[in-house]
């Protein structure tokens, strides 16, 4: 079942405040190996999730943001597999993933060095 526009606006909040903790997402970040950081970092993530999933555990906090990031890295081949085929303007895959666009996938593409999150934001390393 699709997201209702409530849900849609809370889970985008949710991936804002995710950004705010480079520890969980930038490899290269001095937070990333600290796991009492992670840890406090995927607490305050949960109490937020808790607003609209109560029964949530940390397990299906990180659950969703791993089936966001495999689903964002999904639509974002299919759409530069698309304009590396050759395709015409019009013939260019139309992302279906209602997030998609909100989170200004790079136009450069993505490289050894992007992690996902950054790809999803735009942010160089």
């Amino acid at each position: 079942m699709a997201p209702s526009k409530e849900e849609k606006k809370f889970i985008l909040e949710v991936i804002e405040m995710y950004h705010g903790f480079p520890g969980l997402w930038k490899v290269k970040s001095k937070e990333y190996s600290d796991r009492e950081k992670k840890e406090a970092a995927y607490d305050t993530l949960l109490l937020k999730y808790k607003e609209w999933y109560t029964e949530a555990t940390k397990d299906d906090l990180k659950k969703k943001l791993n089936v966001m990031r495999t689903s964002f890295r999904r639509e974002l081949k299919k759409l530069n597999d698309s304009q590396k085929s050759g395709a015409g303007a019009d013939d260019v895959y139309e992302p279906s993933l209602w997030f998609f666009a909100r989170a200004k996938a790079s136009t450069v593409g993505p490289s050894i060095t992007h992690s996902c999150h950054e790809l999803m934001f735009d942010k160089q390393v």
